[in-house]
């Protein structure tokens, strides 16, 4: 592998078991190239080899899943923006953020985040039924006894699926700490967030805006603990950073252009809508598609409302042969269980 810059090129033999096609990793060179003029050489050598584990393969595969959603998120803006990009700036120092960009008289200050999925994996991979919920339910615990007592007389197994919205607590206190607490009208900060698949998108959503979730004024948690926080961008990266030799269907896995975003803005923002229209021109979303898109069927509106994302990408998209997610495995007869 070799990866350019103004000043030098760094030349090793690809050691790295995640790297797993010629595809995906011409795509990562790509994007190293894109932040290469704005990284010094130690810069370099960190983010290559200590975070991605590039040389010497020896980095957990949910450190190198960050590293890289963050690589794709920060070479997205070096790319398009390149004259006012700043890698890893110091907006409240010491602490710095992913980067930065001044778009004409508007600049974005930019936090990546991930969360670890591998629990998650391990309950949706496992047999039997599921259960999980979309924000917090004040009798869900007692619910879900009883039902899994009744599962259980009857021979069954249900398991819990992973609630993370502690996780998205984390990441966006996390990212407060790390903005400013005074900017600008025409400055935002923005925590991006890497997902999973359609289904944990929109329980990401719910998070913020479902029944007690952090953006909602009966929000379980002290919203003033993150109100630096102007806007979250969820993105299905971990998705697209996950196994990518299983995921025929994708490609542009380094490219934030070619993932599937949605724009979640803090309702306590103070900031102007223009700063957040012109945030909106940045990137490729689908918050007005998700928006116009009627979910079909016969339950109440509210459940409805909680499959909009997997429907709009279901009937939408992959049903046009547009893949931003790998579709689902058809299901065996065993599998046929789980919901």
């Amino acid at each position: 592998m070799c990866m350019n810059s103004k000043e030098t090129v760094l030349q090793f033999d690809l050691s790295n078991k995640f790297v797993s096609t010629k595809d995906y990793a011409r795509g990562l060179v790509e994007a190293i190239n894109d932040l290469a003029p704005y990284l010094s050489v130690a810069e370099r050598e960190s983010l290559c080899f200590s975070k991605l584990g590039l040389k010497s393969d020896n980095v957990s595969e949910q450190a190198y899943i960050q590293a890289a959603v963050e690589v794709t998120v920060c070479a997205h803006f070096a790319r398009f923006f390149p004259n006012g990009f700043v890698y890893e700036e110091k907006v409240n120092p010491p602490k710095d953020v992913d980067c930065s960009v001044r778009v004409e008289d508007f600049k974005y200050n930019i936090e990546v985040k991930c969360a670890d999925f591998s629990k998650k994996h391990e309950v949706d991979d496992s047999e039997g039924f599921k259960i999980g919920s979309l924000g917090r339910l004040g009798d869900y615990d007692s619910i879900v006894a009883d039902l899994e007592d009744m599962f259980s007389r009857g021979g069954h197994t249900l398991s819990r699926q992973r609630h993370m919205d502690n996780n998205l607590k984390s990441f966006l206190i996390s990212a407060h700490e790390k903005f400013a607490s005074i900017t600008t009208k025409n400055e935002l900060n923005i925590l991006v967030v890497g997902c999973d698949d359609a289904m944990d998108m929109q329980k990401w959503y719910s998070y913020l805006y479902g029944a007690q979730g952090l953006f909602t004024l009966e929000s379980y948690s002290d919203t003033s603990a993150y109100n630096r926080v102007d806007l979250v961008l969820l993105t299905n990266l971990y998705h697209r950073h996950k196994d990518p030799k299983l995921k025929d269907k994708l490609s542009g896995h380094w490219r934030l252009s070619e993932a599937f975003c949605i724009l979640c803005e803090n309702p306590k923002s103070l900031k102007p809508d223009e700063t957040f229209i012109e945030f909106s021109k940045t990137i490729r979303h689908h918050n007005n598609e998700l928006h116009s898109h009627t979910v079909e069927g016969e339950a109440p509106d509210f459940i409805l409302k909680g499959l909009a994302i997997p429907s709009y990408v279901g009937s939408e998209l992959q049903a046009k042969g547009i893949y931003y997610f790998h579709p689902p495995e058809p299901e065996t007869e065993i599998s046929q269980e789980q919901h």
